[in-house]
Formats: structure tokens, sequence, C-alpha cells
């Protein structure tokens, strides 16, 4: 009944996944409104997930059953779509904080090449990272070596993105959190001044804008992390042969696969302009 379960769940997750960021990569790639450099990091982050939700899911129920499939392969496959979602992720966070964190350098050096440079990067480390557990498992076939290059190029890969991200996640928080009081102190100021048009000026948009942009970056990695420690603990337990469930490596592909299929909801609901677009788009 359980296996039963997570099967149907996982066929769910992966349908749900697939249409939600192949909705998402349509819509960015269709809007020249949306053609802006953070949009590209979503657009490639979506492309990631949507390989996640085709590929990782339907492709493990074909090799459970299939003499034809060739696990080497496939667990190079699983792990370079799943590798490449966690490093755009990264991506996306990175251009958020420089943003955040850093608004003048952002300003002055993001440039039209260099989100084409990063989203690159991503998806080259992710694909090194599979070729070396591919090349790993066709040149070896000791259980240990193959246990460290399992330890080494999946859970300690997650595990220094994760602490990454956290990084990230509190800093964005706490200099957010800061320039929101100079921004309140200022407000007061002119309001004591009674300069009321110069209030005006600066209240509105821009504090709004990043309160949208904290929200929007923090729910992603907030989720991340919450999938993926469980991911890594479920990893290191199926490698050491501690006491996990028989269904962990089941459990294991469903919260991969959750994640990826939560990331388009929060660019539906947090992205300013990506929300905006749905709103036009079903209006019209």
């Amino acid at each position: 009944m359980v296996q039963y379960w997570l099967t149907s769940s996982g066929w769910i997750l992966s349908i749900v996944t697939a249409t939600g960021n192949g909705f998402v990569i349509f819509l960015v790639a269709k809007n020249r409104r949306l053609h802006s450099p953070a949009n590209w990091f979503v657009l490639s982050l979506a492309v990631a997930d949507f390989g996640v939700g085709i590929a990782v899911f339907p492709s493990s129920y074909f090799c459970d059953g299939s003499m034809a499939c060739n696990l080497r392969i496939y667990i190079a496959f699983f792990w370079f779509f799943l590798h490449s979602s966690v490093t755009n992720l990264c991506s996306l966070t990175w251009d958020r904080y420089i943003a955040i964190v850093h608004p003048y350098k952002y300003n002055n050096s993001m440039t039209n090449r260099r989100p084409v440079m990063v989203i690159l990067m991503a998806w080259l480390i992710s694909f090194a990272i599979s070729l070396s557990l591919l090349v790993g498992m066709y040149a070896t076939e000791s259980k240990t070596v193959l246990k460290i290059l399992r330890v080494t190029g999946v859970s300690a890969f997650d595990i220094i993105c994760c602490g990454l991200l956290l990084y990230a996640v509190a800093r964005i928080l706490v200099v957010a959190r800061a320039q929101s009081h100079q921004q309140s102190a200022i407000e007061l100021q002119i309001q004591s001044n009674h300069d009321h048009s110069s209030m005006e000026a600066v209240t509105p948009r821009g504090r709004r804008k990043k309160r949208n942009t904290v929200r929007f970056i923090v729910t992603l990695v907030l989720f991340f992390l919450g999938c993926y420690v469980v991911v890594n603990y479920l990893v290191l337990c199926i490698t050491f042969s501690c006491h996990a469930s028989v269904n962990a490596s089941q459990i294991l592909i469903l919260l991969l696969v959750l994640n990826s299929s939560v990331n388009p909801l929060v660019y539906a609901c947090l992205k300013k302009d990506i929300k905006k677009e749905i709103k036009r788009l079903i209006c019209r």
C-alpha cells in the first residue's frame, strides 16, 4: 500500500513539475517584458526543474522494470538534472544576493553577458560531477570507491551548496532588515520636516520591490533546504546501510521532485513581474 502511494504520488508530482516549469519556460521566453537578468536565472532553473519532472521519476520507474536500462548511465543522468537544479538555484540566489547586499556593484557589473556566463558555469559544474560519477562507476567495481564517489559527488556537494545558500539567505535577511530600518528613519525625518512631496518620492516602489524579492528568494531557498536535509540523510543512510526504510529510495526521489514542483508556484505567487504576466494572460 505504501509502495503504491509513493509511486502514484511520484507520477503526480512529476506531471505537476513538468507542467508548471514548462509553463514558466514558455512565459519567460515568450514575453519580452520578462527578459531581464534575474529572469534568465529563473528560466535556467525552470529548465533544470523541467528535466527533473520529465526524467527523474519516469526514468526510475522504467529502470525498475526494464532489462534494457543501463543503471550506470541512468544514475549519472539522474544526478545531472538534480545537481543542475541545485547549481541553478545557487546562481539565482547569488544574483539576488548581489542585487540586495551590494546594489551599486550589481548595477555596474551586471552586463548582458554576465548571466549567460554564470548559468553556463552552473550547468557545466553539474555535468562535470555527473561525468565523474559515470567514469568512476565504469572504472571500478569496488564498493568502497563507489561509496566515496557517492559521498563526495552527491552528499558533500549538496552540503556545501546548502551551507552557502543558508549563509546567503541569512545575510539577505540581515541586510534587508537594516535597509528597511534606514528607510523608515529617512521617512520619519522627511515627515518631521513636513516635506510631503519628498516623502512620496522616497516611500513606494523601491521598498515594496525589495521586500518582494526577499520573500521570493527566501521561500525558494528555505523549501529547498527543508527537502535536501532529509534527502542527504537518506543518501548517507543508503550508502552506509544504516537503519533506512525499505521505501527510502522512493521517498528520496519523491522529495527531490517535490522541491522542483514547488518552485513554479513560488514564481507565480511571489515574483511580481511573473505574477503580473500570469494575471494578464488569464484576463486576456
